[in-house]
């Protein structure tokens, strides 16, 4: 079996076989250059020019609006998918009554922003994870709901959604659709300019291979222009604009990037993400999908399903990179200890093997982890 043709783009993992990117993505080692410089910077920081602490933040934006097809001024730079959708959470004008319709079974990250606003009057309700689908999602909005929030892909089922499917029925109904896509970017296609979603949030550490800590959110104008600042950074309001560093007008309301997080130069985690970008960007994500796409194609075969089930979808739009076995009998203990004794890593999660192979991955690494399944 050929390597990875990218495998030489990335480390050699110690000698392992990594097959966890939905937990965290491995650097580049164009980012870990990026990173060593920003370190030799920091050591002389006279290196380091003016125009540095805001091109890096320009050029964020730019390539995250390439990424998700949308305009620079609709991102806004965070440190993860929570940071995203606490921005929405905090920025839309509730009213008391309003409801969020969330996911039993999501990831937390997806629910946790939504409760504390229950104080404030607005009810969370929960739809069951076998009903994320459109026809149940009209089933049950109401003229109450406000805000439909979903992973993309389910970190526990590694199942994907029917976004376009399931946004039709939001708009529609005049419910803003906010996806996390923390489990999709940088593996799925997506087009916010042919979706009808309304914010997308994601982290920067998984399946785009930047450093942890890093974050972002789409937002359309329509939603973006209703949400109400509750912080913002100086150095975008003042730098290079008329007044100079002594003015207090908040220049970028009406754009997106009012809601950076502050140091959105972040020298030591967005200078690699910058380069992580890059890279991704230049492989393309309809390449990056075919090719993760055919490493399962090559691996579920190899699964005995007599031993495990294939909790994952087996084919169709629905099936994401997440690969999610649980064991017929027992548990996934046994299995998950004796991948890692072999080199593999792998991620467990409620009570199931989970694999996410990536670029880097082959056909031998999935037959590897296949064989020790079979042991």
């Amino acid at each position: 079996m050929t390597p990875s043709p990218y495998a030489t783009n990335f480390g050699r993992f110690d000698g392992r076989i990594w097959l966890n990117a939905a937990h965290q993505g491995p650097l580049p080692l164009a980012a870990a250059s990026a990173l060593e410089a920003a370190i030799a910077d920091r050591l002389a920081p006279y290196r380091i020019a003016d125009a540095d602490f805001s091109g890096i933040p320009a050029r964020l934006h730019e390539l995250l609006a390439r990424l998700v097809g949308g305009a620079s001024d609709e991102i806004a730079l965070g440190n993860s998918a929570s940071y995203g959708l606490d921005v929405l959470a905090q920025g839309i004008a509730w009213r008391p009554g309003d409801e969020v319709l969330v996911v039993d079974g999501d990831f937390p990250a997806s629910v946790f922003p939504w409760r504390v606003l229950e104080p404030r009057g607005v009810t969370i309700r929960f739809l069951r994870a076998d009903e994320n689908t459109a026809v149940a999602v009209a089933e049950h909005l109401t003229d109450r709901t406000r805000v439909f929030c979903t992973s993309w892909v389910n970190s526990f089922t590694g199942y994907a959604i029917d976004i376009d499917a399931i946004g039709r029925v939001c708009r529609d109904a005049g419910v803003w659709f906010v996806l996390n896509a923390a489990q999709g970017m940088g593996t799925r296609g997506l087009d916010v300019t042919r979706v009808p979603v309304d914010a997308v949030t994601s982290c920067g550490y998984k399946f785009l291979c930047g450093p942890y800590g890093t974050g972002f959110v789409w937002i359309a104008p329509a939603l973006r222009d209703t949400l109400e600042p509750l912080h913002t950074y100086w150095l975008p309001n003042v730098w290079n604009q008329p007044g100079g560093l002594q003015q207090y007008d908040v220049k970028l309301r009406g754009t997106a990037q009012v809601h950076d997080i502050g140091c959105p130069a972040n020298f030591f985690n967005y200078v690699p993400w910058v380069a992580s970008l890059e890279y991704i960007l230049s492989i393309g994500v309809a390449e990056i999908a075919r090719y993760n796409q055919a490493l399962i194609d090559d691996f579920l075969p190899l699964i005995d399903d007599t031993v495990f089930e294939l909790v994952s979808p087996r084919s169709s739009a629905c099936r994401s990179t997440l690969v999610v076995l649980r064991p017929r009998a027992g548990d996934s203990a046994p299995h998950h200890a004796r991948l890692a004794a072999a080199g593999v890593d792998v991620a467990q999660r409620g009570g199931a093997i989970r694999l996410a192979p990536h670029l880097y991955n082959s056909a031998a690494d999935l037959a590897r982890a296949a064989a020790v399944l079979r042991q």
